[in-house]
């Protein structure tokens, strides 16, 4: 067995640094949950745990223990009173190739200072444009976040400047989520969310609304509906770990009164800490 380091070039310079044969570089074999640290807590780190082990299961992966996954969290943001932190799982590396020669997991964590938002996304909705890359179908990949986002960085490069999130559709052009957050709409006094079990991410914010709105005996319908069924509903709102809820004000030619009766509702219910 060759047990020599891998060699190669990097900025004009030779290096045989470990970097180089990493997995979630070469080939995103990995997956990461990002979660928010707001005035010193840990907000719903247990259950971003969870999802992120979840993940780690799909792709065959190892983890390590919670207490680890937690001290790292807790580590990497110790600086920061408010962050942005990412657990991110890779699958360490076992020689060229595709496939996968251990199941074994590298822990990588890291903290940012939160975003600056606008407060108004919060208070009077966020403005969205329907991207024109399309997710591809992989039912083998839906719902968990693993690190290959091209997609993602494809509909981010033709953001507006004036918008504040983007909507992505499936091939079929059916709604699906956010570039960065899940997708929910209210018509008739019912809640609906598309269907992940084809593409998208399901977040952990998706499921606590979820569980929100079940609490609250609201009337959800979890399905793949038409972008026009989108555009007629009576009020839309995006939401992600970080922001928590942020009502839509416009989608493309749509514009909504913000927030909505049952975004209102559904925010009040979460009492999410973070608020611009």
């Amino acid at each position: 067995m060759n047990s020599r380091p891998t060699t190669g070039w990097v900025d004009g310079r030779r290096s045989a640094a470990a970097w180089l044969r990493n997995r979630g570089l070469s080939y995103g074999d990995g997956v990461f949950r990002t979660l928010l640290k707001y005035n010193l807590e840990l907000v719903d780190l247990n259950d971003q745990i969870r999802k992120l082990c979840d993940d780690a299961r799909a792709l065959d992966l190892t983890w390590p223990a919670s207490e680890t996954l937690h001290r790292a969290a807790a580590a990497c943001s110790r600086a920061l009173p408010d962050a942005a932190i990412k657990l991110v799982l890779v699958r360490c590396s076992g020689g060229r190739g595709y496939r996968p020669l251990t199941r074994t997991a590298q822990l990588i964590a890291t903290a940012d200072p939160l975003p600056a938002y606008p407060r108004r996304c919060w208070y009077r909705g966020a403005r969205a444009f329907t991207a024109s890359i399309h997710l591809a179908e992989q039912p083998a990949l839906a719902g968990i976040k693993h690190l290959n986002r091209l997609e993602q960085v494809l509909a981010a490069a033709g953001w507006p400047d004036r918008a504040d999130e983007g909507i992505l559709c499936d091939m079929r052009g059916a709604p699906i989520c956010g570039i960065r957050s899940n997708l929910f709409w209210a018509a008739d006094g019912c809640l609906y969310t598309p269907d992940l079990s084809r593409c998208g991410v399901a977040g952990r914010m998706r499921e606590r609304v979820l569980e929100l709105a079940q609490a609250q005996k609201l009337p959800v319908r979890i399905m793949r509906q038409s972008l026009p069924a989108l555009f007629s509903a009576d009020e839309a709102f995006v939401t992600n770990s970080l922001i928590g809820i942020w009502p839509l004000r416009e989608l493309d030619h749509r514009r909504w009164p913000a927030p909505g009766p049952i975004t209102r509702r559904l925010n009040a219910a979460l009492a999410h800490p973070w608020r611009g």
